[in-house]
């Protein structure tokens, strides 16, 4: 079955390929203006003037169809075998009143005739990230992105980089409450480290209290220079670092990396903590910023700020799911229970669409109202109303 996520390509946007091997399967790649969809199993090609195309075909019916979809660049891998060739009927008469069209609004009355329509079987489909090229986007985009993240998760000090070609340094497109941004050329110094080494080796990296350390090692740099070069006034003594703590992610999807989000704060006690942004969570919100990124190609800047809000109470609402006490301290068994008590069920009601007796569903019930510290079927209903448990099938 073609995904519908597919469905763009059909629309003849951008030419597609087809690859053919003759019996000794020697390769041919023939251009293709429009690959036309079929039903959920099928596509055709019109043949015009693929002659080797159509001679491999006869010997070797295997090919594969190369299609890009247009909003987001993605590129597409149509496994196909040959079923057949036509030159009547509805689906000949449909592709040849199309190419007739195109001819006559374009004045290209002369174009070669449709000799066939060529049908095929998909027998897989294949989307191709790892030569998909999203163009790349604006320093407002991640300017907003910015905007967003010290929004909902206080993130107030912070710079995104895109990732160096080649093993260059990671370039920064966008800052937000960075102490010297535009007057002071160190002030992006550690995060720009930070910030390679993340894109390296692609993970987050957390470094908690390293005032103090960072003020240790200053001074022995400075005894090893003064032993070295005696107690001259010439000596560089590096800086202080200003900020506490950092943090740095990556921002990646479908195994691409698009950005890394790098960020500061001077006083953890202030209000403003790293600690409390869990890694796993931090993944999941990578992910969701990722495929915000890669979609944003067709979105207008007003819409922009709106998808980055969307991405993170994504992340957040799936993080709150997760790691909810519904879900990682009652069993299986219990969380059915639960639902059905939510949903008006009497005990003998619930031991009867769960088979089991009514002795059990009680005893579930008094283990469910200690786990969630809760004291009441009313209490348990409204905590499942609440958190939005209620659509979960309490019948796996």
């Amino acid at each position: 079955m073609l995904p519908a996520e597919l469905m763009p390509v059909f629309d003849g946007v951008f030419p597609a390929t087809i690859i053919t091997g003759s019996r000794d399967l020697v390769p041919n790649i023939a251009n293709l203006s429009k690959v036309w969809h079929v039903d959920e199993e099928h596509v055709a090609i019109a043949n015009q003037l693929l002659n080797k195309t159509a001679s491999n075909l006869q010997d070797n019916p295997l090919a594969l169809i190369r299609l890009m979809t247009p909003d987001d660049l993605v590129h597409w891998e149509l496994e196909v075998t040959y079923v057949s060739s036509v030159s009547e009927g509805p689906l000949f008469e449909s592709i040849d009143q199309s190419i007739k069209a195109l001819s006559w609004v374009t004045g290209a009355e002369s174009a070669a005739a449709l000799r066939a329509a060529v049908l095929f079987r998909v027998l897989s489909v294949r989307r191709c990230d790892e030569e998909s090229h999203h163009p790349q986007p604006d320093p407002e985009t991640y300017g907003d992105l910015l905007h967003v993240l010290a929004e909902t998760v206080e993130l107030n000090r912070s710079s995104c980089w895109i990732p160096g070609a080649d093993d260059r340094e990671p370039q920064l497109v966008a800052s937000r409450g960075v102490p010297g941004a535009g007057t002071d050329d160190s002030a992006f110094e550690a995060m720009k480290r930070l910030a390679a080494l993340v894109a390296s080796e692609r993970r987050m990296i957390r470094l908690r209290n390293i005032r103090s350390q960072m003020n240790y090692m200053h001074t022995i740099r400075k005894a090893a220079d003064t032993s070295l070069q005696g107690d001259s006034p010439n000596v560089i003594r590096p800086p202080i670092l200003q900020p506490d703590s950092y943090l740095a992610f990556p921002i990646a999807a479908n195994d691409s990396l698009q950005g890394i989000v790098c960020c500061e704060q001077a006083n953890p006690a202030g209000g403003e903590s790293f600690d409390r942004l869990e890694e796993r969570f931090l993944t999941l919100l990578s992910r969701r910023i990722g495929e915000t990124l890669s979609s944003l190609a067709s979105v207008s800047d007003n819409d922009r700020r709106h998808l980055f809000r969307q991405a993170v109470e994504r992340a957040k609402l799936e993080w709150a799911k997760e790691t909810d006490p519904f879900y990682t301290v009652l069993s299986a068994r219990e969380r059915q229970v639960s639902i059905h008590v939510a949903r008006g069920c009497t005990n003998a009601e619930t031991a009867k669409l769960l088979f089991v007796s009514v002795r059990t569903v009680t005893t579930h019930l008094e283990r469910i109202y200690q786990k969630l510290e809760l004291t009441s079927r009313a209490a348990l209903t409204r905590y499942i109303v609440e958190k939005g448990l209620m659509s979960d099938d309490p019948n796996p």
